[in-house]
This record gives structure tokens, C-alpha cells and sequence, in this order.
């Protein structure tokens, strides 16, 4: 059979070479089950370790020794990147003129390894008044003597100049240290930051325990409880002078002694009803020198004296009515307090016979129930908010208006002229038409007449009335004149339920001008209604 060709069909296989038993390692022997013992080994196992001793011998003895793995390649922007150099160093500014020559100003620079470039900063110190922060971007800086700096150039104590800024290196951290001694450079000795002039004396001037500053609430003197909140008001006169010629205007003083600060406004002679915002202000909240005088005055500069100086400033027991001084070159006469004024100054320093502020008469006193007396007092008392307007609140009466001008471009221009009757303020609409926008031209407030009386002061003006507004009545409203040329039914029936509350020239004008509508109407009917026939 072994000369049989091997081609499919003339191969035998037999079975005998097939089979491979697997020797039986449990059986039964008498009922119950046996594990058989393993087959003794024909060497010991002193004999099989020292065979495999020898055979790893053969194995590796003949075979070469393999090389070591090389390192793995990194290239220098891998090896240096994320390594920076950091300097703690200062530069010096100059300051012209105050009490400091210069400022040292210290700042830390950093140096990138992979690239080359410089970065300086500059710590940030609270209320400092400096642009502190990043000074100069992550960059390549030019060498004064050509090419770039590099860290070979960094040293401690020398002179880093960037872009005509001179830095002073003074130490490094540990791993620049460390670097710059590996690489095989000599460090120079570390170099102490001088302290800034400036801070020295802002500390000096916090450790002082008797200074005061007006700039820094906390560190002022407390003030006494009965002291907090209290505002004293007095009546004055200012001197002023115009063209040479000096007249006093009257003004009210408001002094508040929590602050020692004194304030001048210009009196309100309204209603509370009538008042909308503060009057206007002479001096602001200030205080004011005792030193303010011709004689302390050099060049038109007032001399305050020296700082921390006591009793030197304007005190209550100055403004005792009747008194005169002088606030920052005017002079100011006291002439009367209000209550509270008189019983502080009598508590305090047992002042008598304090004259009382003025009062002013009204024109009539006011519908709402206002006394009509009103009180030189600048501070707006409160007004009490109420849920619901009363329809007297609420009235407005609305009038058409033009322009009283000779140009006929401006001739097509109406308004609506709005009167609040509940505070007598006027408001100003123009309304839309070709070529015009339109809108507010005038927001709600009392307008004053331009008519000055010469008896009257320029700080008491009149004001618009009702009275003064009918139809054909020319009005001035802030330079600009109006012609009144109509207004809405409700005028007319507002101005019959209260006859004797408006001029019975309102009243005419109205029931001529709608009668003269009512008259023009009647044909305009008669026509249309022949058309229809």
C-alpha cells in the first residue's frame, strides 16, 4: 500500500492509529468510587529541576545578546515647553512735584524657554491708583545690542531693559536657580526690593491714631448719638455783587452738625402739593473754614490752616441769629431759625430770643386743604400717597393751539396745550402732520409768565394760571409764542359746573367759540340732506 499514489481514494487510514485513549483516572472498585494514584515519576525532583537548569543553559548560551531599547526621541520645543522662568524684580517711576520723588514699583518677569519671550507683571495693591496688572505681553523684546534677549542675558542684580523701562532683577524661584546652575551659571547675590516712599506714608498716616480723614468714614471720631440726623435751618441773606453794585438775595442755610458741613440753597415759597424736586443749590454740603476771610485769602486762595487743626471750622454757635459771616469770600447774614433750630441753640448754649424763619403768603390758599402758608424750608415735606386720585385730581382740560409766528411754513403746525387743574402744570403736544413728526414739546411742570414786575424778585416769578387761558389768548412759554384756538367739550362743561372758579372771560370765549361750530354745522347739514332728496 505504500506504492499506492497519494491521490483521493488511494489513501487508507486504520483505526488502531486513530485511537488515542485517555488512561482512567477514577473507577469502581467493590460499589464505591476511586480516585486512581498517579504514576510514579521515573526522575526526582532534585533530577528534573537540575534538567531544566541544563536545558535553559543550551537554550540561552548559543543565542547573541539582544541591544538595549534606544530612548525615545522628544524634540526641544517638548522638552522645554511649559518651562518658565521666573525673576522678582522693580522698577522706579518719578512723580512730579507731591511730597514723593518716586515710586518703586515691583514686578516679576517671566522668561518662556521654547520660544524665547518675555512677560512682566506687576501685583496688584488695593487702592493704589495705579494701572497695575499685566505691564508687558508674552514677547520677543529686541537687545539693545542687536537680536533678542535670552536667558543667558538674566541674571540676579542686573538691568533688564524693555522697550526704555529698566528692571532691576532681585531673586528667582527654586527652579530657576536650579536650571540656570545646571545650564552653568553663576548666580549673583539676591538683591533686596527697596520699600516705595509712598506706601511708607500711607502706613504712617493709618498708624497715626489721631488723625481723621473726611474720605474715610471709619476712621472719623464717632459721633454722638444725639447728633446723628439732626439738620439745623436758618434764614439768610447773600451778598451779592453785579455790575458793582452788591445786593443781598435770601437763600436758607442748612447746617448739620454730625458732618459740621454746611449748605446753601434758594428758598421754596410752594406748597408741598406744588413741590417736585429740591431747589436749586447755592453751595453743596461743605465745610466751611473760619479762616475765610480778606485777610486769609492770598491770590484768591483761601487759607484753611493746617490740617487736624481744631476750631477751625464753621460751628452752630456762629450761626446764632442775628450773626454775619462769610462763607468762601460772600457774605452771609443770619436772620431767624426755624423751632427745632431755636431749641437746639438754646439747649446747647442757652441762646434767648432767637427770631423765627419767615412766612410767606400764598395767592389763596390751596383746594386741597393746604393752609396756604408756606415755610422758607428747602427739604419737600412728605406727601401722603393716596390709593385713588379724587376727580379733582384727575381733571385735565385739553385747548388747541398754533404758532404765533409770520413764517407760513409753520402755519399748518397744531398743539395740544393739556392743563392739570389739580397743581396748575402746563404740557405741550404738537401733533403729527406731513412731513412732521410730531410729539412732546413740552413735559408737565408750572410755567412761569415772562412779564417781570420790577416790585417783584427775580427768585418769586408767576406762574400760569387757569385764568390765563381762554381762546384767542397769546401765551409765552419758554420764548416761544402760542395762540389758544379752541378746545374740547368737557372745557365747556367744566367751566359751567365751576363758574366760580374760572375768569368769565373762559367762559364767554368757550360759549362763542362752540356756537360759532354749531352755526357753521346747521348748513353743512341742510345740504347733505337735500342731496339725499
Amino acid at each position: 500500500m505504500s506504492d499506492l499514489p497519494l491521490l483521493p481514494g488511494y489513501t487508507f487510514s486504520t483505526p488502531e492509529e486513530r485511537q488515542r485513549p485517555i488512561r482512567q483516572s477514577l473507577e469502581w472498585r467493590k460499589g464505591a468510587p476511586l480516585v486512581a494514584a498517579p504514576p510514579q515519576p521515573l526522575l526526582s525532583e532534585a533530577d528534573q529541576q537540575d534538567l531544566v537548569r541544563q536545558e535553559r543553559r543550551l537554550q540561552f548560551a548559543s543565542r547573541p545578546r539582544r541591544a538595549s531599547t534606544p530612548p525615545k526621541f522628544l524634540p526641544e520645543w517638548a522638552v522645554l515647553d511649559k518651562k518658565v522662568l521666573r525673576f522678582k524684580g522693580y522698577f522706579t517711576e518719578q512723580v512730579e512735584g507731591g511730597r514723593a520723588v518716586c515710586r518703586v514699583r515691583p514686578v516679576v518677569i517671566y522668561y518662556y524657554l521654547v520660544d524665547d519671550a518675555i512677560a512682566v507683571t506687576e501685583p496688584r495693591t488695593p487702592n493704589s491708583g495705579l494701572d497695575q496688572g499685566r505691564l508687558l505681553n508674552r514677547q520677543q523684546v529686541p537687545h539693545p545690542d542687536g537680536g533678542f534677549w535670552h536667558w543667558t542675558h538674566l541674571n540676579l542684580g542686573e538691568t533688564l531693559t524693555l522697550y526704555g523701562r529698566h528692571y532691576i532683577i532681585c531673586d528667582c524661584d527654586p527652579f530657576t536657580k536650579e536650571y540656570l546652575l545646571s545650564e552653568g551659571t553663576e548666580l549673583g547675590n539676591p538683591v533686596t526690593i527697596p520699600p516705595d516712599p509712598y506706601t511708607l506714608m500711607r502706613q504712617s498716616r493709618i498708624e497715626t491714631p489721631h488723625r481723621t480723614s473726611d474720605l474715610r468714614p471709619h476712621s472719623a471720631p464717632p459721633v454722638p448719638p444725639q447728633l446723628r440726623g439732626v439738620l439745623l435751618k436758618f434764614d439768610v441773606m447773600v451778598e451779592e455783587v453785579e455790575d458793582g453794585r452788591s445786593r443781598a438775595s435770601p437763600a436758607v442755610l442748612l447746617y448739620r452738625p454730625q458732618d459740621l458741613t454746611v449748605e446753601l440753597r434758594q428758598p421754596s415759597y410752594f406748597d408741598y402739593t406744588e413741590i417736585r424736586k429740591f431747589s436749586p443749590i447755592i453751595l453743596r454740603a461743605v465745610k466751611v473754614p473760619l479762616r475765610d476771610s480778606s485777610e486769609g485769602t492770598i491770590g484768591g486762595v483761601i487759607n484753611i490752616g493746617e490740617e487736624g487743626e481744631k476750631g477751625e471750622w464753621l460751628l452752630p454757635r456762629h450761626l446764632i441769629p442775628p450773626a454775619s459771616v462769610t462763607i468762601f469770600g460772600r457774605r452771609v447774614l443770619v436772620t431767624g431759625c426755624d423751632a427745632f433750630t431755636q431749641r437746639f441753640l438754646q439747649d446747647y448754649y442757652g441762646a434767648d430770643n432767637i427770631p423765627n424763619m419767615k412766612y410767606v403768603e400764598t395767592k389763596k390758599p390751596d383746594e386741597s386743604g393746604s393752609s396756604g402758608k408756606t415755610q422758607s424750608d428747602i427739604v419737600p415735606r412728605h406727601r401722603p400717597r393716596r390709593g385713588l386720585l379724587i376727580p379733582q385730581d384727575a381733571t385735565v382740560l385739553r385747548f388747541l393751539a398754533k404758532l404765533d409766528s409770520p413764517l407760513g411754513t409753520e402755519a399748518d403746525r397744531t398743539f395740544i396745550l393739556t392743563y392739570h387743574v389739580v397743581d396748575a402744570t402746563l404740557e405741550l403736544t404738537e401733533k403729527p402732520r406731513p412731513g412732521g413728526l410730531g410729539g412732546r414739546i413740552l413735559s408737565r411742570m408750572r410755567v412761569p409768565k415772562p412779564e417781570v414786575v420790577e416790585d417783584k424778585k427775580s427768585w418769586d416769578p408767576d406762574f400760569y394760571t387757569l385764568d390765563d387761558i381762554y381762546i384767542g389768548a397769546p401765551l409765552k412759554l419758554w420764548g416761544q409764542h402760542y395762540l389758544i384756538t379752541g378746545a374740547d367739550k368737557y372745557v365747556l362743561n367744566y367751566a359751567r359746573q365751576h363758574e366760580d372758579q374760572v375768569s368769565p372771560q373762559l367762559l364767554s370765549s368757550l360759549l362763542h367759540h362752540f356756537q360759532e361750530d354749531t352755526q357753521d354745522k346747521e348748513p353743512a347739514d341742510q345740504e347733505q340732506e337735500n342731496n339725499k332728496c
